[in-house]
């Protein structure tokens, strides 16, 4: 496979927790991690700090702080340092953690432009592949659950790609790991402000299955092959992609302009019903919906009359009783809509649109895992389905290793998957959302289109009844 720059490894090695820092520990999956069994994509992230360093502050100073670092960090974090198992005498697979289990962790240096990666116009998907380390499967049938790469380029900066099994944890999970590991390093720096953050929670034991949502996830399962007996997750090497990856800004003004034009198109409704929950989420996804279908129709369109949309939710604090937001694993539900592909294209597409994301939150605690028993069925039937990844929640760019907020963050899981990422700005100064989204060239340029000038042109923003 060839790819638009070079990378050469400095490092590989491993990293363990301190030995005899962590117990044998067997950790079950909940009914909250089973259907991710079907998602064999690792979530892979890629962290950018502009940062002016030589080759030998890099080897010995950074590189010393983050394993040293890393290993502490992975004490508290030890179910990514284990190994995904379903043994015969279990029922379920669980994440098995030994002492002197560890993590892939590589150093590298590319001569790539920096400055090119970070930026948000399009950009070849195959130029970030390998800044971030595979999730390599054992010989046997136990599978790695994250993987970790460091990357300089010279007098630029540095990029902090890692790859994990979603199975293991959710986006939520996944970056309280990263921000306390950069907390931990930043304060090995000299710097201990970071250290307030709180530690992983394990405790699966207040979780409540009200609809026998495992039983009916674990039946499901056979249909995707995913059995004790065939016990096969991670995907074989790809080929190159022919995707390009962009980053497009929602700032707050247009989204709140939108939220206007929605409400004034929608007044009939809203005066005689109940409010319509028009959050600054639900009118980013109705709009990239919008887009999303009319570029993908406009390069090959598809004899379907309906498109689907999938939202996950974070239902931590939702469920009851509540787990604490450290909880370390998958909590979240996914809600699954759609529209009549014509009603889309129509003149009040957007609105509909959003009335439809609208309802499809949880209405209220008892209502958060009504359905989660029927999640694969309906992963499996949709034939074209736009899923949203991420939340500004989950705060990716308030992960800081000492030398700064990351200057750009990829989500490049997005690429397989064929997701929409949302997160906070980087500039987090100037609100709003970063969009991040992968499509063939032309399917991109029809996006940027759409996306673009539906909002230069105001045609949402100063419409009136």
């Amino acid at each position: 496979m060839e790819f638009p720059h070079t990378v050469n490894v400095l490092e590989q090695c491993r990293v363990s927790p301190p030995p005899g820092s962590v117990p044998q520990t067997s950790l079950p999956l909940t009914f909250f991690d089973l259907p991710i069994l079907c998602m064999t994509s690792p979530v892979q992230i890629l962290y950018f700090y502009e940062l002016e360093v030589s080759k030998t502050h890099f080897m010995y100073s950074i590189l010393p702080k983050m394993k040293h670092s890393l290993s502490l960090t992975l004490k508290h974090f030890f179910p990514f340092v284990g190994n995904l198992t379903w043994s015969p005498q279990s029922t379920k697979p669980n994440i098995i953690y030994v002492d002197g289990d560890s993590i892939s962790f590589t150093a590298a240096e590319s001569n790539f432009n920096f400055n090119h990666l970070c930026g948000n116009y399009p950009r070849d998907v195959n130029a970030f592949t390998p800044l971030v380390a595979p999730l390599l499967q054992l010989p046997n049938t136990s599978y790695p659950l994250l993987a970790l790469q460091v990357t300089l380029y010279p007098n630029s900066g540095i990029s902090v790609g890692y790859s994990y099994c979603h199975v293991v944890a959710d986006g939520m999970a996944g970056n309280h790991f990263m921000r306390v590991w950069a907390s931990v390093c930043s304060s090995l720096c000299g710097d201990t402000s970071l250290l307030s953050h709180s530690l992983p929670s394990y405790d699966r034991t207040t979780i409540n299955d009200p609809w026998g949502i495992e039983m009916s996830t674990l039946k499901d399962l056979k249909f995707f092959n995913i059995t004790q007996q065939s016990f096969n997750l991670l995907c074989t090497p790809t080929d190159p992609s022919h995707k390009v990856v962009a980053t497009f800004i929602m700032d707050l003004s247009k989204i709140e302009k939108l939220k206007k034009w929605i409400l004034m198109r929608n007044f009939d409704k809203i005066k005689n019903g109940p409010p319509l929950n028009l959050t600054t989420l639900v009118v980013t996804c109705a709009y990239v919906w919008v887009c999303w279908v009319k570029a993908l129709e406009s390069v090959n369109a598809l004899n379907n009359a309906r498109e689907h949309f999938l939202l996950p939710f974070d239902v931590r604090t939702r469920l009851n009783p509540a787990l604490p937001a450290t909880y370390f694993g998958n909590c979240l539900v996914f809600r699954f809509t759609s529209m009549q592909k014509n009603d889309l294209f129509g003149e009040d597409g957007l609105v509909m649109a959003a009335e439809t994301i609208a309802k499809a939150y949880p209405a209220s605690r008892n209502d958060v895992l009504n359905g989660a028993e029927n999640t694969l069925a309906i992963l499996s039937s949709a034939s074209r389905m736009l899923g949203i990844s991420g939340s500004p929640k989950v705060r990716l760019y308030d992960v800081n290793f000492g030398f700064g907020n990351p200057k750009k963050v990829e989500i490049l899981s997005s690429t397989s998957v064929g997701a929409v990422t949302l997160c906070e700005r980087g500039d987090a100064s100037e609100g709003g959302l970063e969009i991040g989204i992968a499509l063939e060239k032309l399917e991109m340029d029809a996006f940027a289109s759409l996306f673009e000038d539906g909002l230069k042109t105001d045609k949402y923003l100063t419409s009136r009844l």
